[in-house]
């Protein structure tokens, strides 16, 4: 069985900001695509998303934080076991981290500080997703002094209409003096980092406007790009299937209180692997049950898994896959509206 990498994200447009002419990064690169496909499980993850906070200020109606509301415990890692995390992936190569999963990173006070420990203790792709409505100048200048590589910002649309309907409380122009300041300080400061991504979740009104959408953005970021629309309202479960999950192969994520699970679609824990306040991540890896985990989507079995049957990821990608079978619609599927 072949693991398709990545396959639920697609760049629109500008060059892509996990390009580099450095070896090592191109190694990580390579890893990234290479491991999953060949079953290759290395000594540790090659990249950690760390959640340095549950909190989020936007209700997005594609997100699962969204429809689980009050059932998220809201809190903000400490620095002390973010240091011990970073600790642990810099005495075992680990290449990247990402700081955020249910929330929104720039909640967190000590954002900045995060990014600049994981810099200082080696790692060459530190970022977060943000909807940059706190993305004030004064934090921008933090962050680039931190030396954060990237920053993906996730907005829906072009327009204020629709990035409104789809951030709610988000006020779109916020959203763009935000985003023109970061830029500017990177002017001022003659640096190329953070490099910068604008996505969009598919939504209805893009399916036939991705066009306008990539060029209108193109003016603000590195790169332009789109994920396909995941069903967050209910989660299907019985759902057959060959696909297996590339996240296995090379990433984990840990809550904000230390919770470590195998993947950033594990909202509820159903997989708890471990407490990195106390337990070795590394060991978690290598465990028998994740290994078993990773077996199971091998065998077409992981409507077995507790937390895999309903995933969201799991459930686009199979939907996608059905497409491709019974309608031949390879070049068109990424216009194909999954929220019917």
């Amino acid at each position: 069985m072949k693991v398709i990498v990545n396959s639920n994200f697609h760049t629109l447009g500008g060059k892509s900001v996990v390009e580099s002419d450095d070896e090592r990064f191109k190694e990580y690169r390579r890893k990234w695509k290479e491991n999953p496909e060949n079953g290759i499980v290395e000594k540790f993850p090659l990249f950690l998303d760390i959640e340095s906070t549950s909190a989020c200020n936007l209700k997005c109606p594609f997100c699962s934080t969204t429809y689980r509301g009050s059932k998220i415990p809201k809190g903000f890692m400490k620095f002390e076991l973010l240091k011990k995390i970073i600790d642990e992936g810099a005495d075992n190569g680990l290449y990247g981290c990402k700081f955020n999963f249910r929330g929104e990173p720039l909640l967190h006070k000590e954002i900045d500080k995060f990014v600049k420990y994981a810099k200082d203790k080696g790692l060459i792709d530190v970022y977060f997703n943000t909807n940059a409505q706190l993305l004030t100048r004064e934090i921008s200048k933090r962050l680039i002094a931190a030396g954060l590589d990237r920053i993906s910002i996730s907005i829906e649309g072009w327009t204020k209409e629709v990035y409104e309907k789809y951030r709610y409380p988000g006020k779109f122009e916020i959203l763009k003096k935000n985003i023109e300041d970061l830029i500017d300080e990177k002017i001022k400061q003659n640096v190329k980092h953070p490099k910068i991504r604008i996505q969009s979740v598919l939504i209805p009104e893009l399916i036939d406007d991705l066009e306008n959408y990539k060029k209108y953005w193109l003016e603000y970021a590195d790169e332009v790009s789109y994920l396909d629309y995941k069903e967050m309202k209910e989660k299907k479960y019985g759902i057959i299937s060959d696909w297996a999950c590339f996240e296995l192969w090379h990433r984990m994520c840990i809550f904000f209180d230390g919770t470590i699970v195998p993947c950033n679609h594990d909202d509820d824990a159903l997989l708890k692997l471990g407490d990195a306040n106390y337990d070795s991540i590394k060991e978690c890896w290598n465990s028998k049950e994740l290994n078993n985990i990773r077996n199971l989507h091998l065998q077409g079995l992981a409507h077995n898994i507790k937390a895999c049957d309903g995933c969201y990821l799991r459930n686009s990608e199979i939907t996608k896959k059905e497409i491709y079978k019974n309608n031949n619609l390879k070049n068109k599927v990424d216009n194909i509206n999954y929220s019917k």
